[in-house]
């Protein structure tokens, strides 16, 4: 044997070797590995149904990207395990501590990904960088299916052609664990969840398909878009795991929902009148990590300021009163009445005997020719008008332009609150003075 043969030999065990001191079982988040020449890591996500996962640099922890941004994907192969995964409790501390699962109509959640932008192969925001697999929740054991199987081998193909440098299971993946918690309850028949964004064709790709069958397998793949809302974050020291879940939707998705929308009995009022009030309102995936299940109601409304979709509720609609009531019974508690606040059993059924108490007896016009009986009150910013619920005695604003109800008092004229879509902070923002701020403006 020659000494080019030889050194391929041992070149090939020594490869061989790698992969064996580097198992799947053994590559689980947390663990600390050796990748490239020597550099060390700490495996943040793992998908060894692809042999593929995402390190975390040791010392600053953040995501290991490439020069253009993107996530690099390594294999097994190229890892070698240094040190275990840390057990602390059974429980993971690398693993994301909360995550939000949102479903809604396909009108709105295809809202949703006109937010981010055209699907485009070049440019895409992390929601969109990821391929999907089909995600209708109407027949939640073929759903199922899909998900263990991931995803369809030529739609795979085409995206590692397009975009080589683009990771493709992270959505199949949570949407599986999602689907094992919820999949015998998963009866929404329009509504979807969002397992990510296949890489499309344009029209102009379509239409230079070499022939009518490739152009209609091209088509095909450019409508395999799951409409759908997926976010995970960690708690920090000050903040809640409900503050870390909205956060993740903000900071993830450039989206956020009403105070209203998050309440458990509008939650729960919602999922009555879709004909499955055992959804649940949270649960807990394979990695531990308190999953808020959030449901938007049909007519909901939509708002965007300041690159924030926003989704509100409905003006004088059902589940808005119960949530807003919620919210007057919850004062001073973070987490009082919000989706998940409980810490086990079923969403709450209950719910005020008369649900006409509130305004939605009065039409906006009839509550603006009542706005004098508030006329030694502050002032409110063009739009808005008082409200006074007949259940509870308290008063709350309501802006007739966006339909947002709120109990605190309207931001004053030319601020708008935004979420920093970087940090998942929520702060105030004057366009006319180009003046932000965190701390609440007053006037």
């Amino acid at each position: 044997m020659g000494p080019a043969s030889k050194r391929a030999r041992e070149k090939a065990e020594e490869a061989e070797v790698r992969k064996r001191m580097a198992l799947p079982q053994q590559l689980e988040p947390g663990a600390v590995v050796l990748y490239w020449d020597g550099w060390r890591g700490i495996v943040h996500d793992a998908f060894e149904a692809l042999d593929s996962y995402w390190l975390a640099d040791e010392e600053s922890g953040e995501v290991i990207r490439d020069e253009s941004g993107e996530i690099i994907a390594f294999k097994s192969a190229e890892l070698q395990v240094v040190a275990p995964p840390p057990k602390l409790q059974g429980k993971n501390p690398y693993a994301p501590a909360v995550g939000v699962f949102v479903l809604g109509t396909a009108s709105q959640m295809m809202r949703v990904l006109e937010h981010f932008g055209p699907p485009d192969p070049t440019k895409r925001t992390e929601p969109q960088e990821l391929l999907a697999i089909p995600c209708h929740l109407c027949d939640p054991g073929s759903l199922l299916r899909t998900a263990r199987e991931g995803v369809n081998p030529a739609t795979l193909k085409l995206a590692q052609d397009q975009r080589p440098d683009l990771h493709v299971a992270l959505r199949a993946y949570h949407l599986r664990h999602a689907v094992e918690q919820c999949s015998a309850l998963l009866r929404l028949e329009d509504y979807f969840c969002l397992a990510g964004v296949t890489v499309p064709y344009s029209e102009e790709e379509i239409q230079a398909g070499v022939d009518k069958d490739e152009k209609k397998w091209r088509r095909s793949v450019a409508n395999q878009l799951d409409v759908c809302v997926t976010a995970y974050g960690q708690k920090g020291e000050e903040t809640t795991l409900f503050e870390a879940a909205q956060q993740s939707l903000g900071k993830s998705c450039g989206m956020c929902l009403s105070e209203v929308l998050w309440q458990e009995a509008a939650q729960s009022c919602i999922r009555k009148s879709l004909g499955v009030p055992e959804l649940p309102l949270h649960f807990a995936d394979s990695m531990n990590a308190k999953i808020y299940v959030l449901v938007l109601p049909e007519d909901a409304s939509i708002t965007e300021e300041g690159g924030i979709l926003a989704f509100h509720e409905a003006f004088g609609s059902d589940y808005a009163n119960l949530g807003l009531e919620a919210d007057a019974e919850g004062d001073g508690a973070d987490d009082t009445g919000k989706v998940g606040a409980s810490a086990t059993g079923p969403p709450a059924t209950g719910a005020p005997e008369d649900r006409s108490e509130g305004h939605q007896d009065k039409t906006v016009s009839q509550w603006e020719a009542e706005q004098d009986k508030f006329a030694d009150q502050p002032k409110l910013p063009p739009g808005w008008i008082r409200i006074t619920s007949r259940n509870t005695g308290k008063t709350y604003f309501y802006n007739k332009e966006t339909q947002e109800s709120s109990f605190e008092f309207p931001l004053p004229e030319g601020w708008v609150k935004q979420v920093s879509k970087s940090t998942g902070k929520t702060y105030y923002f004057h366009a006319r003075r180009k003046f932000s701020t965190f701390v609440r403006p007053t006037e």
